[in-house]
């Protein structure tokens, strides 16, 4: 097993070097269907190794998979954290889109890594789309890769991230669109809402929504006596994003502070989605 870890992360970035031509290869049916079974090649159908649409069209680096290891040397953190992957643009615009108007929010990407959702969001109309993330090295592509989106669009709202976990995290003032994609485990997402909820509880966020992409912890966020569901369903992958995900589609559920309370408008907001880590399993092994 300790030999089977040590191997994975350079075999991932080995793959990630790989010409598109033949990644595009590997995914072909009968190939897929036999090197999926060998548990050091699992990871490499995550699809998350691929570069992703989104890259090609921008010119940005939001592709590939680190492992929690990689991220965090701390061995009493890494237990908590996720895996890096990037999630689906079409996912976090379906979820944005749930929200009404956003004008003026500050849009923040909790564990945002090299910062695919934070070049979506900037196609809305948020103030600044700000990250935050426990790796360094991630946090320097997500600020280069928000260079690339200045120079092309520089109309957008500013992006920036910065290197900070979950303790020594500052929590924006005003109003707040926090995003997550499955970043971390329980114990750490408690800490977060804890976080949000004293915002609140001092008025220094007026009105919140937290995105939820892949809510395995949404229980965490239910149990909030500051928070009420706005949102709950599942999104399809876009056609061209098949493949480049370990699934086709995600769930998302979206909380809205009580504070500032928007009129609900969704009638199945309440309904219960069945999440597993299924994100993470698949890079088992």
């Amino acid at each position: 097993m300790a030999l089977r870890r040590a191997l994975k992360q350079p075999l991932l970035n080995a793959v990630a070097r790989l010409p598109d031509s033949v990644q595009r290869a590997m995914f072909m049916p009968p190939v897929r269907r036999v090197c999926i079974r060998v548990p050091l090649l699992r990871a490499v159908y995550s699809g998350c190794l691929r570069r992703h649409p989104i890259d090609l069209q921008y010119g940005t680096d939001t592709s590939g998979l680190v492992d929690a290891t990689i991220l965090q040397r701390d061995a009493s953190l890494v237990g908590q954290l996720r895996p890096y992957m990037g999630s689906q643009p079409t996912i976090i615009r379906r979820a944005l889109d749930t929200l009404g108007d956003i004008s003026g929010y500050t849009f923040v990407d909790v564990g945002c890594g090299k910062g695919r959702p934070m070049i979506v969001a900037s196609e809305y109309p948020f103030s600044l789309a700000l990250g935050y993330d426990i790796s360094a090295d991630l946090v320097r592509t997500a600020n280069a890769n928000a260079v690339v989106l200045a120079r092309r669009f520089p109309q957008r709202p500013p992006i920036r991230a910065l290197h900070a976990n979950v303790a020594d995290l500052k929590v924006p003032s005003g109003n707040v669109v926090v995003f997550l994609f499955n970043p971390f485990g329980p114990e750490l997402m408690a800490s977060l809402l804890e976080k949000l909820e004293t915002s609140l509880a001092s008025g220094a966020i007026q009105h919140l929504f937290v995105v939820y992409d892949n809510p395995v912890c949404g229980s965490v966020f239910d149990g909030s006596l500051h928070l009420k569901r706005w949102f709950a369903g599942v999104f399809p992958y876009d056609h061209d994003e098949v493949g480049f995900g370990p699934e086709d589609h995600e769930s998302v559920v979206i909380w809205q502070s009580l504070r500032g309370a928007r009129a609900d408008t969704h009638s199945d907001r309440n309904r219960r989605i069945a999440i597993k880590d299924r994100l993470s399993a698949s890079l088992s092994g």
